[in-house]
């Protein structure tokens, strides 16, 4: 059955951004940068050897995808500019990518939606890769220059900016598990990169924040924080709590309250200030999927002891993620609490084959969401993950979040039941009703079949 937006329901707050959320390399196609030479260099890391060389072809049909969710009453669309497009050389910007990029704000608030433009989602150009990336002395000089060309080609037109998306996944699944490039398994190297992403983090905030002030125009400027608390899967257990307390604080927190005290705090830094730093957050990005649960492991130094996993007695997605919407409820008052700061759900949603978690996840998300604010929490918006079946990095093409499916051949764009649900939403501004904190857990365990 597919709910409907109507009686009953919950109204989302006046101004309220409601919309999809995507990322260059798995949406554009036709990218040269340092994921696609991962990819085509062993094929075998990716789930099912495929690559991103032709992903959703949204490069070339940005406009009539855009038309159709702006069709869809979207109020606002998350995007990513790829870097190794506009800076495909060092030093040398591609003026017809820039343009490129100005067209897309354009068709987004053609399209009566609000542009929020992530600068980087986790890919960069190779020379960049080549030169040592993230840990590269000059990083954070050249991503301030990479976001100062971005701001004075199409930065009067947009207002929400997002410097990095998940420091703290980047970090772990490239540098700790080595899922990622550039295939690292180094703990050491890992909190280097955590560090080095915040300094980039500072650079590119005070260059977005620059241009808008010399050009008289707003910038909200935050990250794209991944949210993913980790819970002792024993409460009881000392050292259960002890796992999860380390790792949560430096992969949860260690980022955000090192940019509200300006400062590179330990244990990853001495201290010292950074320039911009305090002042890089306007707003938080929060992105948050799931809960993990955290038992002590005493054979696993390499993760500060700590084995994370899916809560089992929640339902879980086709992805393995445990689905509780009552933890983004938590994770929203625990940030709002802790940092003050307005919160924009940057991406919250699903991985579900055949579209039967979808809906109900939606739904108790946003009512969960609405269940902060009644919490007291500045919520600003949801955007959900996302728009397309898409490449999802080491997954490839086999899981889907998306509220349309994508033919790989023709590129026809099917949308599912929850888009047609979403779409409702966003007409009318109502989110089907349930009891506040009380999602249907049934409706998951029906659809279970899909993982």
């Amino acid at each position: 059955m597919i709910l409907q937006a109507g009686e009953g329901g919950r109204r989302l707050p006046p101004g309220f951004l409601i919309g999809c959320a995507t990322a260059a390399h798995q949406v554009e196609g036709r990218i040269d940068n340092d994921w696609q030479q991962w990819s085509a260099e062993d094929p075998s890391r990716i789930a099912d050897r495929s690559n991103a060389s032709v992903a959703c072809d949204h490069y070339a049909r940005y406009r009539e995808d855009l038309a159709e969710l702006g069709a869809m009453h979207h109020n606002a669309h998350r995007f990513s500019v790829e870097w190794a497009r506009v800076e495909p050389e060092p030093g040398w910007f591609d003026r017809a990518a820039l343009d490129h990029y100005a067209d897309v704000v354009r068709a987004c608030r053609a399209a009566g939606m609000e542009p929020v433009v992530t600068l980087h989602h986790f890919t960069m150009p190779r020379w960049f890769a080549r030169g040592g990336g993230v840990l590269r002395r000059d990083a954070p000089r050249l991503f301030a220059r990479y976001a100062s060309a971005c701001a004075e080609s199409f930065g009067d037109d947009v207002t929400w900016w997002l410097t990095i998306n998940e420091p703290a996944v980047l970090a772990v699944i490239g540098h700790l598990q080595g899922r990622w490039p550039p295939g690292e398994r180094s703990l050491w190297r890992t909190l280097r990169v955590l560090r080095g992403l915040l300094l980039m983090h500072a650079a590119g905030a005070q260059a977005l924040h620059t241009v808008a002030a010399r050009r008289g125009r707003p910038a909200h400027v935050s990250v794209a924080h991944h949210e993913r608390p980790l819970r002792p899967r024993r409460r009881a257990s000392p050292l259960d709590r002890a796992a999860a307390l380390v790792p949560n604080h430096i992969f949860n927190r260690w980022f955000l309250r090192a940019c509200a005290a300006g400062r590179l705090l330990p244990p990853l830094g001495d201290g010292r200030r950074i320039a911009g730093l305090r002042e890089s957050l306007d707003y938080l990005g929060v992105n948050y999927y799931c809960d993990d649960a955290v038992s002590f492991d005493a054979a696993s130094p390499g993760t500060l002891f700590a084995r994370q996993e899916a809560d089992p007695s929640l339902p879980h997605s086709s992805f393995g993620w445990a689905i509780d919407a009552t933890g983004l409820r938590r994770a929203l008052r625990s940030l709002w609490q802790e940092f003050r700061l307005p919160l924009l759900i940057t991406e919250n949603g699903v991985a579900d084959v055949a579209d039967e978690l979808r809906p109900r996840f939606i739904v108790d998300h946003l009512n969960a969401a609405l269940d902060a604010v009644d919490d007291g929490v500045d919520l600003r918006g949801y955007l959900h993950w996302t728009a397309w079946d898409n490449f999802e990095w080491a997954e490839g093409y086999t899981q889907r979040f998306g509220l349309f499916a994508v033919d790989p051949v023709t590129q026809a764009r099917t949308p599912k039941p929850s888009a047609t649900l979403y779409a409702s939403i966003c007409a009318t501004g109502v989110v089907p009703g349930h009891a506040p904190g009380d999602p249907d857990p049934e409706a998951y365990h029906r659809g279970a079949g899909a993982r």
